[in-house]
């Protein structure tokens, strides 16, 4: 069964140590209760295409969730970030 409204947004709440994270989120319209789905993005990140995965699956019936994991290194294109979180996690894999 396809849903033809839904509700999306992006979202923040506290990550470790209270760090910021965002999420975007997709619900369909209408009254639940909805299953749940948590999309992790791949390398090189939260990108337009995770958006769209997200906005597919509340069409189809699911409340969906895929939080930036790369939150930490910044903003920039999605292969910039990439690369400054896998600088960020070799120096502490050397400290």
């Amino acid at each position: 069964m396809a849903y033809n409204g839904m509700t999306v947004e992006t979202i923040s709440f506290a990550g470790h140590n209270g760090d910021k994270i965002s999420a975007y989120t997709a619900r369909p319209s209408g009254k639940g209760p909805f299953p749940g789905i948590c999309l992790i993005h791949h390398n090189p990140g939260w990108d337009e295409i995770y958006c769209d995965f997200t906005r597919k699956f509340a069409h189809h019936g699911y409340a969906a969730i895929c939080h930036n994991l790369f939150e930490r290194a910044g903003e920039g294109k999605s292969d910039d970030v990439a690369a400054k979180h896998t600088d960020v996690v070799t120096q502490l894999r050397a400290a």
